[in-house]
């Protein structure tokens, strides 16, 4: 039977090679999130290397303005057993290291928001067998992971 292998990838590579040598030796479908910014982008949309099923680009789904809807956000911790307030306070992109844009509550309740409606959309399409990814430095990997580990999906993380 063939794997769903999802593979959360970063401007580190590293995880665009392991896409590519597993397609080279295992018989699976691969899955991309891709979280880069617009610039180095057009690799992946131009690149023939790996053939994913499908891609989703992070930034392409989320957005400051959006409303955000707090009991979905609240279902959300509840069912996947998270602590959003407690991943965005030790955020350092909303908070202490980040002084190109001082985040309203709104614009940070919109992003996760965004981010958990995304992962979700994500996962149920996919059905994943597996999970590739490194280790959450952003509270929004951090999100992914822990939906994951809720809907029990293997996640195997490089570290």
């Amino acid at each position: 039977m063939t794997k769903k292998i999802l593979l959360y990838i970063n401007a580190n590579f590293t995880h665009f090679a392991i896409a590519y040598y597993l397609q080279k030796k295992y018989d699976c479908q691969l899955f991309a999130i891709i979280d880069i910014t617009h610039k180095p982008k057009k690799f992946f949309e131009e690149q023939k290397l790996v053939k994913f099923e499908k891609i989703w680009y992070y930034h392409d789904n989320i957005k400051t303005d959006n409303e955000h809807n707090e009991t979905f956000l609240k279902e959300s911790e509840k069912k996947y057993n998270i602590n959003l307030w407690k991943m965005i306070i030790n955020e350092r992109i909303f908070y202490r290291f980040f002084d190109f844009h001082k985040f309203t509550q709104d614009e940070i309740l919109s992003i996760d928001d965004d981010a958990c409606r995304l992962f979700e959309a994500v996962l149920d399409e996919v059905k994943p067998d597996y999970i590739i990814t490194k280790e959450p430095v952003l509270h929004h990997l951090e999100i992914f992971y822990e939906i994951c580990r809720a809907r029990g999906i293997k996640v195997l993380m490089l570290s």
